[in-house]
């Protein structure tokens, strides 16, 4: 049986906003510390500041957009497994489309998580949520 797009749409929509889906929405950097010096808000709007990257750069999560200061990613698929939170992105730069890419975090608490890359388990990154 195939799943046509706007099928697809409506299944990735009820998944993302369910009760019980962690709220990914909001700014998130390494270094809680760095939040005013990485975000700002413009016209009401969240956005990055030109030098970011300098204070341990970040990303911005709005609802299913996620965007950082050098790409910008579409989420199309989410699924969460105990406190694991796994993405499909389709990402692109200013120059360059840089397709798919799957993007595996493990939630720490409502304003914690960490990315792991389940090849090097080692491995991760952990990310906070900035207040605003």
């Amino acid at each position: 049986m195939s799943v046509s797009p706007a099928m697809l749409v409506v299944i990735v929509s009820l998944i993302s906003f369910s009760a019980n889906a962690f709220d990914l929405n909001g700014a998130w950097t390494t270094d809680e510390s760095n939040c005013a010096k990485i975000f700002v808000m413009k016209d009401k709007k969240l956005t990055m500041t030109r030098n970011a990257d300098a204070f341990g750069g970040g990303f911005i999560v709005e609802a299913n957009q996620m965007r950082g200061q050098a790409k910008a990613c579409k989420i199309t698929s989410r699924k969460e497994e105990g406190s694991i939170l796994n993405l499909i992105a389709s990402c692109s730069t200013d120059v360059a489309v840089l397709g798919t890419q799957q993007i595996t975090a493990k939630i720490e608490d409502d304003n914690r998580l960490t990315r792991i890359f389940p090849s090097f388990p080692e491995m991760g990154t952990t990310y906070y949520r900035c207040k605003f």
